[in-house]
């Protein structure tokens, strides 16, 4: 298998022409694929035999990669320090950025980008000469001046998010990516944003998307790959790695207006809104009933990233607070594994899992975000709540959670598996 030296991380997706994700392509038109042929006496014929070793025929072995333009690109030095940016706009500007490109600096694209071919081979591609030949050695431009601007995004419009799915891994499930039209991203995930690019090409006529977020931290180390895109609907991309998967979902703002107390778009009612659309949400809409009665989860267990307090942050509390009990061994059928003193119930999981009016992204709200219902509507008459307590999914300490009276607004820690104690459920949008 080759290798490139390219620092590129590139996300991978796989988009069948038969799902045409090009929308502006007519259902009956052929689209042209002729490539280019390479006489045998020429240069780069003489350079493709020198990088491509399978089989005795360079050409009839090449493996096309097709660029969806434009997009942004970073340059870096040897050290990966910062050195500039450049807007690609084809496979021309591209091909001869690759070749003045210094020996000692490397571009946002990670490496290898890598496909299976028909014969059970890998292909893989790992610098930049080999990039630059399977640029210049077949091109699909047609194709791609269908699909350019597709998946960019104006800012403040719409995002990506990482849905919660039931049985798969949920670590970052809650944070979103915004993008523009050249590719620049920031991802968003535990109050703490991401910067890098993002890129879409053809390999092998499989559609990629290469991720590349700066820095080190463990965030970047598992967002920065070569994706295949699996799937892919204008609303939904799922990826994948030889090892993984992930899915990611558009989020758009609402083109309504919405004013505290109104009905928000599932039935609920709007509890906040904080003037603009920014991390794939404005407004806070309350379901109108309670959930049914459950302990805030398991006594005496530690969860990281649950103690957040802030608004905003009610669903990566919520989503931590289920993962961590659906990683302990059968816990909701025999709670002992963590406490004999709890029941098996989790009030996240159950809002994590409910669905009303056909909107399943409800959560328990965070501490602050539990005192806006209070402040904001059950203050004021609104909202069917009890004088009662009610449950955020702020963690207080190892044994304890945060609460309000719904009585008089009191904040308060109670045990985790205190009985008796009520959930109202939230959603963004």
């Amino acid at each position: 298998m080759k290798k490139i030296n390219l620092n590129i991380l590139l996300g991978t997706l796989l988009l069948l022409f038969s799902i045409s994700s090009c929308t502006d392509l007519d259902d009956n038109e052929v689209v042209d694929l002729t490539r280019e042929t390479i006489t045998k006496d020429s240069e780069l014929f003489g350079l493709l035999e020198s990088v491509v070793n399978r089989g005795d025929d360079p050409i009839e072995n090449t493996v096309c990669i097709d660029f969806i333009y434009p997009f942004k690109v970073f340059i870096y030095d040897a050290n990966l320090v910062p050195q500039g940016e450049v807007i690609l706009g084809g496979d021309g500007q591209f091909s001869a950025f690759l070749a003045q490109l210094p020996a000692n600096q490397s571009i946002s694209i990670s490496y290898p980008l890598e496909t299976t071919l028909s014969d059970g081979t890998i292909f893989s591609v790992t610098n930049n000469a080999e990039l630059k030949i399977a640029i210049d050695s077949c091109s699909r431009e047609d194709i791609i001046s269908y699909c350019s601007g597709l998946f960019g995004i104006p800012q403040g419009t719409c995002v990506w998010e990482i849905p919660y799915i039931e049985g798969a891994n949920n670590d970052f499930a809650g944070a979103v990516f915004t993008a523009d039209a050249t590719g620049t991203i920031t991802l968003y995930h535990h109050n703490a944003t991401y910067d890098g690019t993002w890129i879409f090409l053809f390999l092998n006529d499989e559609l990629h998307l290469n991720i590349n977020l700066e820095g080190t931290s463990t965030t970047v180390q598992n967002w920065n790959y070569n994706f295949k895109i699996i799937s892919f609907t204008g609303e939904t991309m799922g990826l994948q790695t030889p090892t993984f998967s992930r899915t990611l979902v558009k989020k758009c703002s609402s083109t309504q207006l919405y004013t505290i107390g109104q009905t928000g778009p599932s039935g609920g009612i709007i509890a906040y809104d904080k003037g603009e659309f920014t991390n794939g949400w404005r407004y806070i809409e309350v379901a109108q009933d309670d959930l049914i009665i459950e302990e805030w989860g398991c006594l005496n267990g530690e969860i990281i990233d649950a103690d957040y307090e802030e608004i905003g942050t009610g669903y990566q509390n919520s989503v931590a607070v289920t993962n961590f009990h659906n990683n302990l061994t059968n816990y909701f059928t025999n709670p002992s594994v963590c406490s004999s003193l709890s029941n098996g119930t989790v009030s996240s999981k159950t809002a994590i899992q409910l669905v009303i009016n056909s909107k399943d992204d409800w959560f328990v709200p965070s501490m602050l975000e539990l005192l806006l219902l209070y402040d904001n509507l059950k203050s004021v008459g609104l909202g069917n709540f009890s004088d009662e307590l009610y449950w955020s999914s702020s963690e207080e300490s190892v044994s304890s959670a945060k609460c309000i009276n719904f009585s008089n607004g009191e904040m308060s820690a109670l045990y985790k598996n205190s009985p008796s104690i009520k959930t109202r459920p939230i959603r963004y949008f």
